[in-house]
């Protein structure tokens, strides 16, 4: 088996132990009544009447300040473990990648809203960084400026 094959074969057994944590997060979740949603981008910015932006470039964003995503917010759970079988490949080229480059992943991109922020591009990267322990991600950050506090720990009832 060639390394890549190796890589993307001990991907896709990571996938599905992702999976199985993010089933046990849901069930876990309609026990103690503990949304595993992630908060959706466009519904935060209609509510919070989000409209000045600003470029603030290249920046190491906490994995644990990303709270939702700007389209694919029912495609993973809060702590990003994918929720859908549909994204094994996807996910599991983007691991397999991920280890083959010497755990080095491109820049996502983000909008940052008070101190959470959301994925607009690189949700499985997102993910994956999360499942290898990683502290944070680089990411290009736009800042939309709010007057409500808005912090990782908020869920939806803004």
């Amino acid at each position: 088996m060639f390394p890549d094959q190796y890589n993307f074969q001990l991907a896709i057994n990571d996938f599905q132990s992702a999976r199985l944590k993010a089933g046990i997060q849901e069930v876990l979740a309609r026990i103690t009544g503990k949304s595993t949603q992630l908060l959706s981008y466009e519904e935060v910015a209609e509510k919070l009447k989000l409209r000045s932006r600003t470029e603030r470039g290249i920046q190491h964003i906490p994995l644990n300040a990303i709270v939702g995503s700007v389209g694919r917010y029912t495609d993973f759970t809060r702590t990003f473990l994918p929720r859908s079988d549909k994204d094994r490949e996807r996910w599991s080229r983007v691991k397999a990648a991920f280890v083959g480059s010497n755990a080095s992943l491109p820049p996502i991109e983000a909008y940052k809203v008070g101190e959470a922020y959301f994925v607009v591009d690189g949700n499985h990267r997102v993910s994956i960084a999360r499942r290898e322990g990683l502290l944070s991600i680089e990411g290009r950050v736009i800042e939309f400026k709010t007057d409500i506090p808005l912090t990782p720990t908020c869920s939806l009832m803004i």
